[in-house]
């Protein structure tokens, strides 16, 4: 029997392909009734891994990081991944960079400043004779 997901042939009596983890149940007369999967392709590629220079790239650089996650969404699905987390991290902190330096000029540009208050505030202590 073959998953209907990965592709990979896996025993009759599972409930789930070890492969992929997708449900195999209620789908078993169709794999016994000769149904051969159109795409052989192993699920996960040997040279698909997580990449933390990927990740580095795209934080860097997000338009490459967006570029490569587009191309390798469907071939290299870690690898995009990666370069997806780096893009996201990216865009949080610009978003949050760009919050407090608004919050900041809000700061200061709403802060009145009254010199007649600094002023008055100061109390001469000489008695007056």
């Amino acid at each position: 029997m073959y998953c209907h997901q990965c592709g990979k042939e896996v025993n009759s009596d599972v409930k789930y392909c070890p492969y992929c983890g997708a449900q195999l149940e209620g789908r078993a007369q169709t794999q016994q009734s000769g149904y051969r999967p159109i795409d052989t392709q192993p699920y996960h590629r040997e040279e698909d891994e997580s990449s933390f220079g990927f990740a580095l790239l795209s934080f860097l650089i997000p338009v490459v990081g967006l570029v490569l996650y587009l191309v390798w969404n469907k071939e290299y699905p870690l690898k995009a991944k990666s370069c997806l987390r780096g893009f996201i991290a990216n865009i949080a902190l610009y978003v949050i960079g760009i919050c407090c330096m608004m919050s900041a000029f809000a700061g200061i540009a709403s802060h009145e400043y009254d010199h007649d208050y600094y002023y008055n505030t100061v109390v001469e202590t000489v008695p007056y004779e």
